[in-house]
């Protein structure tokens, strides 16, 4: 059976992560640019958007540089990932949570504080660097990335980078398909993600479940999803 013949699993809502321990082990953040493998292409998105502080280049802790490339070893031939962010700043993360709860706030006027800020985490991490609970892209082990194929084409997921709704959902197409016979084009959707996901998770990566593109290695997240005494990556800081 085709891999891709295989529907997504079920994933539960990553809860309480900020209880598991962190025991640091210091690996290092390294550059995905510097990689010389040409499986990998870095397309740092908040830098082309513009983002104050943004850095023009993706980091990530040593063995996650390392499994990105054991998963793009898997990908059809001429088939590459694409990194769109990896670590990053405080500043950045803390713009795009503000950004996207003012945008809540507008479009919600009636949801208390609470609510909003609840919605806001949904898809966006509160930026904090406490050392006991770092949001998940200040440790290097979070990445977002998707697929070119061997034209040079990102591989239509059904949503952009970022889209905050529930199309962005890993398994929104799986679901979709027990209720109604899918569109060519929304089972074109449904295999690029299982790709996409096969190929990450089989070389030690976990997915968040509300967005397509994000995976986790080393961190809470990523501990939590998979049962793991504890984390190996806490707050990391970028020396360059």
């Amino acid at each position: 059976m085709n891999r891709n013949d295989y529907p997504l699993p079920h994933v539960h809502p990553i809860e309480d992560w900020r209880q598991v321990p962190i025991h640091e082990n210091k690996e290092e953040l390294v550059s995905i640019q510097s990689i010389e493998h040409g499986l990998l292409i870095v397309n740092p998105k908040y830098h082309e958007l513009g983002i104050p502080g943004a850095l023009n280049d993706c980091y990530v802790r040593r063995e996650v540089a390392i499994q990105l490339v054991e998963a793009a070893r898997k990908l059809p031939n001429g088939f590459k990932l694409m990194v769109w962010d990896g670590w990053r700043p405080f500043s950045v993360q803390k713009q795009l949570y503000d950004s996207y709860l003012d945008k809540l706030t507008n479009d919600y006027p009636e949801w208390s504080e609470e609510r909003l800020h609840e919605g806001a985490r949904q898809f966006v991490s509160y930026p904090t660097d406490d050392e006991k609970a770092p949001s998940p892209h200040f440790t290097g082990g979070s990445v977002d990335i998707t697929i070119v194929d061997n034209n040079g084409s990102v591989l239509p997921m059904g949503t952009d980078f970022d889209d905050f709704g529930e199309h962005a959902y890993t398994r929104y197409y799986e679901e979709k398909k027990k209720q109604e016979t899918l569109s060519e084009e929304e089972e074109t959707y449904l295999q690029n993600r299982r790709l996409l996901h096969h190929i990450m998770t089989t070389s030690g990566f976990t997915n968040y479940s509300a967005e397509w593109w994000h995976f986790d290695h080393g961190n809470q997240w990523w501990a939590k999803q998979r049962k793991e005494p504890a984390a190996k990556y806490g707050l990391v800081k970028l020396e360059i």
